[in-house]
């Protein structure tokens, strides 16, 4: 970005394009010869291993060079560690190739957050190229009921109850049943005995008097309940193998009188029965209802392993409308909601207690013959995972066609909403089959292997959103499950076709008097969602942009609450997760461009940058501080468009518009930087104002706020940690701010050359080619101007050592020194032999950035030549002899 910057500018870096072999300046070859010369003569005498002892026996010169700049010493050991990085430790190139494109834009590393907070976490940085960045957040926080129950705190009118009797079934008389004739006169079929050796030779008559001897049965011993499961277990087979010579009323008259036993798995086996006779209407609702009593109990759980009681299940919904057989659904989804939704400790354990043998396999070292191999093979090969009981569930479900069931349900309560407004049981069968959905969504983002195939959901979740508007709770559900199901990148793939439409979801907020805390949360989520769809999607960006209705509607929503004060958690999230949408969308360059002439927006983050900073420096909060960064993303994409003056000629800016506000912009980041105390704030407050310099106007509001002082003063005033990032933005804005010939002389009395010359040399020090890159951008601005040009070359020393220092550094046959070192050292280690492709781009990056600092630096050594050529003679022979001591002084280096 600031490269972009500083090409901007009135400077005109490079012309053409040098290879290395011809960075060295040839009019100056005798000067950079002689000093090429004496170095080598050094690097004769003294070996690479001394160089540590000397930096430890005296003060490196870059700490000697802050002791011109008349810092005290705590700013001395601040500024020396953060420009050097601790000078004794030289950064490697790959970590110096890490935070160049991380400072590029061109990627970023990290772990996100999607998740239940997840997005966030860990926030992953996510980058876009052409100076804009795309914004990450953790995943909207729900809280979750301490126990297993349908609603919850959730206020549903008619709502069925989570507890219930099922006395009812037993007071249900059977169809009167005409036993069969006995045939012949032979013996009667002896009554099985208590051990249940006889069970099969019973007739199924017989096994229903067993069944009515235990009719009331509550509270039973082991071997009853053994007893009772092995009589239902032996009907369940003649009832699969659909006998035909008995009624179905007669066989569950015997099976309800089991229904008050407390015993799970004799419920479970009378569901079993009740289930495989096809049963359809109430009988079908009184066996959801066993199952659910069942699952209530997570204990429980595992016997839903030990059989096909969900497959069951399936088919019987399968037989079942959600309009006519309501109470069925909803109990059955509620039920699979339960037995696929890890618990908080399950989802912590899951990494410990899922990973089969292998585990302590890899630690061990392998036999060298295949240690080669099978180290290039990922770990997730060698170590597959095991599914946990609650994937093993999601995977009989899917395998059995649940979710093609669910969604065509979600289809018929679409249809029947689109006529007439859903109300009662049917309502409440969208809630459960929203939250069942849900669970199986977060199932299967933790094993990917399950494809469970929910985008086919997707947009029929969507249209049962815009079903449901007016039931907020019911509608929240819903929006909750599409934004757990917009992490998923096949989801996310179809999501984007319908971002407009999604964003006609925030309309109903925007007629709301008052925004309750459920409707911030259904707005969090939207935005979650949104945010999501617009930071993989191009299209999705450009369609929403042109939605002139979802638009207005974000604006909208913006503006309410940006006037509501900050009181609750709840309406920090919904500002963080639409600010985000914002964000995003403005990454495409025409939607970017677009956003900074629109009503309003401008006004509404400059205000939420005011109060969210005034609100931090009185109280530190999470989420004000997630606000804050959310802000500033959204400003720095916006302000990336902003790079040229708007012509006099072009119709007036939009009232509160982003371009309306530069001047108040430009003032507020340098009041609100002047007062941060925050490492990483600082470094987005100046990434904010990289890409906003690059204005006319916003340059001499800055400066005339104070700005030039207050960028000299992040860079001889910082803290270690995230200064690297610091560092490099605040250059890039002095590389702007430079470009302004009303600024140069006012830097050079900061004592801003001196500065650029401390920093270009700890830099080149660390082989940092791509932040000694924009250093020589920002000398390259100062000296433009002649009167400044001529004012360095009278004072001496500073263009010396910057001369020195780029004819030493653009010398190729240090460079290649070096890199016969590192060839020798990777021989006695054989690492070329087992050079990574990682490795290889690493070097090639590594290289271009050498090849991007030489182009800038030739020409910059080029113009400090011809300014000295410009003085009179007498003063050149001075500074020649003041270039000898000089040599010494690179030496200690």
């Amino acid at each position: 970005m600031e490269q972009e910057a500083g090409r901007s500018s009135k400077m005109s870096v490079l012309l053409k394009r040098r290879s290395r072999s011809e960075t060295r300046p040839k009019d100056v070859a005798d000067k950079s010869k002689q000093q090429s010369k004496q170095l080598e003569k050094h690097q004769e005498k003294h070996e690479l291993q001394e160089r540590p002892q000397e930096s430890r026996g005296k003060p490196h010169s870059s700490e000697q060079s802050l002791n011109r700049l008349g810092m005290s010493h705590h700013q001395q050991q601040s500024t020396t560690f953060s420009i050097a990085g601790g000078m004794g430790r030289r950064k490697t190139s790959a970590e110096l190739i890490c935070e160049a494109k991380l400072f590029l834009g061109e990627t970023a590393a990290g772990v996100g957050g999607g998740g239940g907070g997840a997005a966030g976490g860990a926030a992953l940085q996510m980058m876009a190229t052409g100076g804009a960045r795309l914004v990450s957040t953790r995943r909207p926080i729900t809280p979750r009921e301490p126990g297993r129950v349908l609603y919850g705190k959730v206020a549903l009118a008619g709502r069925p109850p989570s507890a219930f009797s099922m006395r009812y079934l037993q007071n249900e008389k059977p169809t009167p049943r005409q036993l069969p004739a006995l045939s012949g006169t032979g013996p009667t079929t002896p009554m099985p005995t208590r051990n249940g050796a006889l069970l099969g030779q019973s007739t199924t008559e017989t096994l229903i008097e067993l069944l009515k001897q235990h009719s009331g049965l509550k509270e039973c011993t082991n071997e009853t309940v053994q007893h009772i499961n092995a009589i239902l277990q032996e009907l369940y087979t003649r009832v699969r193998k659909q006998e035909r010579n008995f009624k179905r009323g007669f066989i569950l008259g015997g099976l309800y009188g089991l229904v008050e036993c407390t015993s799970p798995r004799v419920l479970l086996a009378v569901a079993r029965v009740v289930l495989a006779l096809r049963v359809t209407g109430s009988n079908l609702t009184g066996a959801c209802k066993l199952i659910f009593k069942v699952a209530r109990h997570e204990q429980n759980d595992a016997l839903f392993h030990d059989h096909d009681v969900l497959e069951l299940l399936i088919d019987g919904l399968g037989h079942a409308s959600p309009l006519d057989e309501p109470e069925a659904c909803i109990y059955a989804y509620g039920c699979i909601r339960f037995l696929t939704a890890s618990s908080a400790q399950d989802r912590d354990d899951a990494l410990n207690r899922n990973w089969i043998g292998l585990g302590e396999a890899i630690k061990a070292p392998l036999p060298a013959p295949v240690s080669a191999p099978l180290a290039a093979i990922p770990a997730a090969v060698l170590c597959p995972r095991k599914l946990t009981g609650q994937q093993t569930l999601v995977a009989r479900l899917a395998r059995h066609g649940a979710v093609e069931l669910m969604i065509l349900h979600l289809q018929m309560l679409n249809e029947a909403g689109a006529t007439k407004r859903l109300t009662g049981p049917p309502l409440h069968t969208l809630y459960q089959l929203s939250a069942a959905m849900r669970a199986l969504a977060d199932v299967s983002q933790q094993q990917q292997r399950l494809q469970l195939q929910l985008q086919l959901a997707c947009p029929h979740l969507i249209r049962a959103a815009e079903v449901s508007m007016g039931e907020l709770e019911v509608q929240a559900n819903v929006v909750r499950t599409l934004s757990v199901l917009s992490e998923d990148s096949d989801c996310c793939e179809t999501l984007h076709n319908y971002a407009a439409r999604i964003g006609l979801l925030l309309g109903p907020s925007c007629s709301s008097a008052g925004a309750s805390e459920r409707l911030l949360a259904v707005l969090s989520r939207l935005g979650y969602m949104l945010g999501n769809i617009l930071a993989k999607h191009e299209s999705a960006r450009t369609q929403y942009f042109h939605n002139d209705v979802a638009m207005e509607y974000l604006l909208n929503v913006l503006e309410q609450l940006g006037e509501r004060s900050p009181s609750s958690v709840t309406l920090l999230d919904a500002q963080i997760k639409l600010i985000r949408v914002v964000a995003n969308m403005s990454v495409n360059p025409e939607v970017g461009a677009g956003l900074g002439n629109v009503r309003c927006l401008g006004s509404v983050l400059l205000k939420l940058l005011r109060h969210t900073s005034a609100s931090l420096l009185q109280k530190k909060s999470a989420e004000q501080q997630e606000l804050l960064h959310a802000t500033l993303g959204a400003l720095h994409n916006l302000c990336f468009y902003q790079d040229k003056q708007t012509p006099d000629s072009i119709a007036a800016p939009a009232a509160g518009s982003l371009q309306s506000l530069i001047d108040e912009l430009s003032a507020s980041l340098a009041e609100v930087l002047a007062k941060c105390q925050t490492a990483a704030t600082k470094v987005e407050l100046v990434r904010v104002l990289g890409n906003l310099t690059r204005n006319e106007r916003a340059r001499r509001c800055f400066c005339a706020a104070g700005g030039l002082p207050l960028m000299v003063q992040q860079l001889t005033r910082q803290a270690a940690g995230q200064d690297y990032e610091l560092r490099t933005c605040a250059i890039g804005v002095l590389v702007n701010l430079l470009g302004d010939g009303e600024q140069r002389a006012p830097f050079l009395q900061l004592r801003g050359a001196e500065l650029l010359s401390l920093l270009l040399r700890g830099s080149l020090e660390q082989e940092d080619w791509f932040l000694a890159n924009i250093v020589c951008q920002a000398l390259w601005n100062l000296l433009i101007d002649g009167q400044c040009a001529a004012t360095l070359c009278r004072s001496g020393c500073i263009l010396d050592e910057v001369s020195d220092l780029l004819a030493d550094y653009l010398d190729e046959d240090r460079l290649n020194a070096g890199d016969d070192d590192d060839e020798q050292a990777g021989d006695d280690e054989h690492e070329l032999e087992t050079q990574t492709e990682t490795e290889k781009e690493t070097d090639a990056d590594h290289d271009a950035l050498w090849e991007d600092f030489a182009l800038v630096a030739t020409d910059l050594l080029e113009r400090i030549q011809n300014n000295f050529d410009r003085q009179q003679q007498p003063q050149s022979v001075v500074r020649t002899d003041n270039d000898d001591d000089g040599d010494v002084f690179i030496e200690e280096m």
